[in-house]
């Protein structure tokens, strides 16, 4: 199973050699890091209504076109193993972003309290930051996911 080598992955992938097995591994891993990012985000919710639905309306535009792309790239109707390639190329990928995240999530609350700005006027900008990323994040995610569903259906990789 490959943590953080999505090119290997992409190249077992594209090769047929993965076993129904590994598939549902990727599946509970990737719905294992799913699960742990949505309870920390319960954990730490905005406080400003207008950054989620922002923020809500940004993520399912980007889900459905995402998911859309990332089928056209693996062939349309015509593709084979949409399910299990997209399935195992979104828990590394997933893995890397969620470790961006964690990083810039440290180096933007380091500087928060370093400058201390909890009564500044960045403090309502701060959500603001956050939620920006974590648009950014999903852009790249699906952006990285659909070069590689690319590359392993017209077996490139």
């Amino acid at each position: 199973m490959y943590y953080w080598n999505t090119k290997a992955l992409a190249h077992e992938l594209a090769e047929d050699t993965l076993s129904k097995q590994h598939y549902k591994n990727y599946y509970l891993a990737a719905a294992l890091v799913v699960s742990v990012v949505y309870y920390y985000g319960m954990y730490s919710p905005y406080s400003d209504a207008r950054v989620i639905g922002v923020e809500a309306v940004l993520t399912l535009l980007i889900m459905l076109i995402g998911i859309q792309r990332t089928y056209q790239a693996n062939g349309g109707d015509q593709g084979i193993h949409f399910l299990n390639r997209i399935t195992a190329l979104s828990f590394p990928i997933l893995m890397q972003t969620t470790v961006a995240g964690i990083v810039f999530g440290i180096v933007l609350l380091a500087i928060y309290q370093y400058f201390g700005l909890a009564d500044a006027v960045f403090d309502i900008w701060y959500e603001w930051c956050v939620s920006a990323f974590t648009i950014f994040l999903q852009i790249l995610f699906f952006t990285r996911l659909i070069a590689y569903m690319k590359r392993v259906a017209t077996h490139t990789i």
